[in-house]
């Protein structure tokens, strides 16, 4: 998993990220600290702070995000892992520790879900975005450029988390023979089945990236076994230059330009 650019870290300085960050810190740092005799009922002279059976939750805790953090597809996919089961252990352990103050936490995570969603990605990026039959069209009609194409839908996490890394992508290989492009299957469910894209919600499939030279797919990821299952697939930018063969495309289409600007002159 790469650092973070400056432009990324800017790009991910939003609301949704700082009330976040106070949500997935707000146990152990109450727990800690002179708030706690103030969120938490103690009786007598019971000391507030974190116990044993808390440590061993939080350590728990980290050794699930060290886990996912092999998983994740940039820094900002893990990023929001830490938020997701810091919020899922601070559930438990507030309601454990005082039910009321539980409550109120649950409730502050459910506010700050619907009035600040996660950002999607407006960064820069060379992405063709067809509708309906568009894509089946380009690539019957035009045979000679090779296709990277990105199946997504608009309600999957899993595909909000691959946007940065596929505009990466066609930021650093798109070429007038060599292009990148999207088609959302959520909406243009018909297209998903030509392709052979599952977008069922219990679906492993999503996002699916397929690479289209001369109209016919040779090579995608997630691939699907015999059972139909799709195999788990990590879509970091070094995983897809190298499961595409992107380096390979890139020169072979640069020949192809060169080539033929030769023949004309």
């Amino acid at each position: 998993m790469l650092l973070p650019r400056l432009d990324e870290v800017r790009r991910a300085w939003t609301a949704f990220h700082f009330f976040n960050t106070l949500l997935a810190l707000a146990f152990p740092v109450i727990r800690s600290t002179f708030l706690c005799d103030f969120v938490f009922a103690t009786e007598g002279n019971e000391q507030c702070e974190i116990d044993s059976r808390e440590r061993e939750i939080l350590m728990f805790l980290l050794i699930i995000l060290a886990w996912k953090g092999r998983k994740a597809t940039n820094w900002m996919h893990y990023v929001n892992n830490i938020f997701l089961f810091s919020k899922i252990a601070g559930m438990f352990l507030f309601i454990r520790a005082d039910i009321l103050a539980g409550i109120i936490y649950i409730l502050a995570c459910l506010i700050i879900t619907v009035v600040f969603p996660e950002p999607v990605y407006n960064g820069p990026e060379q992405v063709t975005y067809f509708q309906g039959e568009q894509l089946y069209e380009e690539l019957t009609k035009n045979r000679n450029t090779i296709w990277i194409i990105q199946f997504f839908t608009t309600w999957s996490p899993e595909c909000r988390h691959v946007s940065p890394v596929f505009a990466e992508l066609s930021q650093k290989f798109t070429l007038p023979n060599m292009k990148f492009g999207k088609l959302d299957i959520g909406r243009w469910a018909k297209e998903g089945e030509r392709f052979r894209v599952n977008a069922h919600p219990m679906s492993r499939q999503l996002p699916t990236i397929c690479v289209f030279k001369d109209a016919k797919e040779i090579s995608r990821r997630p691939l699907v076994n015999d059972s139909r299952r799709a195999i788990p697939f990590v879509f970091s930018e070094e995983n897809c230059i190298l499961a595409f063969d992107l380096v390979n495309l890139l020169n072979e289409q640069k020949q192809k330009k060169v080539g033929k600007t030769s023949k004309q002159d």
